[in-house]
C-alpha cells in the first residue's frame, strides 16, 4: 500500500471453490481479460490515449468493452487498473508501445457505500462474500465465495461488514486466481478487499501515544529486519534483529512468508515503542506505484547491480512498516538511502561501535532522521 497514492491497504482473503462456481469464477476472470488486452492494444495502437485522465480513460473502456463483459463496474476495475498501470510506465520512461499484459486472471469492482459497500463484490457475513460472475456465453448469476479469514483480521472485516450493511462505508474488491485444476473441476483464489487506512487504524490502533521521545532506524533487508533505537543525543539505547533466511528460499509459499515479515514487523515495532521511540526512520523506497501490483510485465529493466525482484520485496516490507507504525503511535521519518551502506560513516560506525554491517546502516538510518528533525 502507497498510503500516500491509495489511502487503501488491501487484505488478502484465501477460497477455495470447486465445480460450477469454480468454472464461473475462471470465466468472468477470463472476459476481464480480454477487455484488458483490447484497451491495451487500443491504447499501443494510439499512444496519445494514455494521457487521457481517468475518467475518460474509463469512459472509453465502457465503449470498448461492454461486447466482452456487460457489466460497466467490470469495465471500469479493469479500466481503472490499466489506466495506473500506463501511468506507472510513463514516469518510469517505459515505452507504451512494447508494454504485455502479465497472464494474471482477475476482476475488480469498485467501491459503492449507497450498494452496502460493493454491488458486485460484496460482503454478506465477515466470511461471506456475494459475487457477480459470467458464464462464457455472458449470462450472469450470483454464488456464495466463504473466504478464509486470517485471525488477525477478523476484527477489521467485522467492522468493515458491519459499517458497510449500514451503507455507512464502501470497499473496493477484487477476484483474483492463483490456480485451477484440470477441467476447471477446482479453483484457488484470493478475495482481495481494498480498505481505507484512516478506517483500519481507528479499528486496529494499539497505542495513542509514544512512551518517550527517541528515535528508531530500521533497515531493511529480504532476509532479516535490524533495528536501532538512539536518544536525542544520538547515542544507542536499543539494538535489536530479526532474522527470517527460510523466506528466500526458492519455491518458499508466498502466503507463509508474509506471515512470517509481518510478525517480524509487529515485532520490530513493539520493540521500537517499548524503548521509547517516537519516531521510526526507514529507507525512502524507490518508487514503483501500481507497477507492483503486476498488471503489466515489466521486461528488462534490470542492471548488473540491480535485483528488481528483491528490491520490490524490499520496498514491500518497507511500505508495511510505514503503515503499520502509527498502530504503535509511531511516526515515520524516510530518509535518503544514500551513505547507509559502502561508505566511510558506515566502516567508521561499524569500528566504534563493533556493529555488524546491517546495525550499523540502521544506525545511520536513525542518526539521518535526528538531523532532518533537529533541521530547522
Amino acid at each position: 500500500m502507497n498510503k500516500s497514492e491509495a489511502e487503501y491497504i488491501t487484505l488478502r482473503l484465501p477460497f477455495h471453490v470447486i465445480g460450477e462456481d469454480a468454472r464461473l469464477v475462471y470465466w468472468t476472470a477470463w472476459l476481464c481479460k480480454l477487455c484488458a488486452h483490447r484497451l491495451l492494444d487500443v491504447v499501443k495502437q494510439n499512444p496519445f490515449l494514455a494521457n487521457l485522465s481517468q475518467y475518460i480513460f474509463i469512459k472509453m473502456g465502457r465503449k470498448q468493452c461492454y461486447d466482452i463483459i456487460p457489466n460497466r463496474r467490470y469495465i471500469d476495475g479493469i479500466s481503472t487498473l490499466i489506466h495506473a498501470s500506463l501511468q506507472s510506465a510513463k514516469a518510469l520512461g517505459v515505452d507504451i508501445t512494447k508494454l504485455e499484459l502479465k497472464p494474471w486472471l482477475l476482476f475488480q469492482s469498485e467501491t459503492e457505500p449507497w450498494a452496502k459497500g460493493n454491488l458486485n463484490i460484496q460482503f454478506t457475513e465477515y466470511d461471506k462474500v456475494r459475487v457477480l460472475v459470467f458464464d462464457k456465453d455472458k449470462s450472469s448469476r450470483r454464488i456464495t465465495i466463504e473466504p478464509v479469514i486470517p485471525k488477525g483480521w477478523v476484527k477489521l472485516i467485522r467492522s468493515l461488514v458491519e459499517k458497510a450493511l449500514r451503507k455507512e462505508i464502501g470497499y473496493p474488491a477484487r477476484v483474483y486466481i492463483t490456480d485451477y485444476g484440470d477441467g476447471l473441476e477446482h479453483l484457488y483464489g484470493e478475495i482481495q478487499v481494498m480498505v481505507k487506512y484512516d478506517f483500519y487504524l481507528e479499528v486496529m490502533k494499539r497505542f495513542d501515544k509514544p512512551l518517550g521521545n527517541n528515535i528508531a532506524g530500521v533497515d531493511v533487508n529480504a532476509d532479516r529486519l535490524n533495528l536501532v533505537v538512539i536518544n536525542r543525543g544520538g547515542d544507542i539505547v536499543w539494538k535489536y534483529t530479526v532474522r527470517f533466511p527460510q523466506i528466500t528460499s526458492r519455491g518458499y509459499r508466498r502466503k507463509r512468508a508474509w506471515s512470517i515479515v509481518g510478525e517480524a514487523i509487529h515485532s520490530i515495532l513493539k520493540n521500537a515503542y517499548s524503548h521509547g521511540a517516537s519516531v521510526i526512520a526507514v529507507e525512502n523506497p524507490k518508487i514503483i506505484g501500481y507497477l507492483r501490483y503486476y498488471w503489466i510485465r515489466d521486461g528488462e529493466r534490470g542492471t548488473k547491480n540491480y535485483n528488481y525482484k528483491v528490491t520490490i520485496f524490499r520496498n514491500s516490507i518497507i511500505e508495511r512498516i510505514i503503515w503499520k507504525a502509527p498502530l504503535y503511535g509511531l511516526q515515520i521519518a524516510t530518509v535518503n538511502p544514500k551513505g547507509t551502506t559502502h561508505s566511510e560513516d558506515h566502516e567508521y560506525v561499524m569500528r566504534r561501535y563493533g556493529l555488524d554491517r546491517h546495525t550499523a546502516s540502521a544506525y545511520l538510518i536513525a542518526l539521518k532522521a535526528r538531523r532532518n528533525i533537529q533541521r530547522p
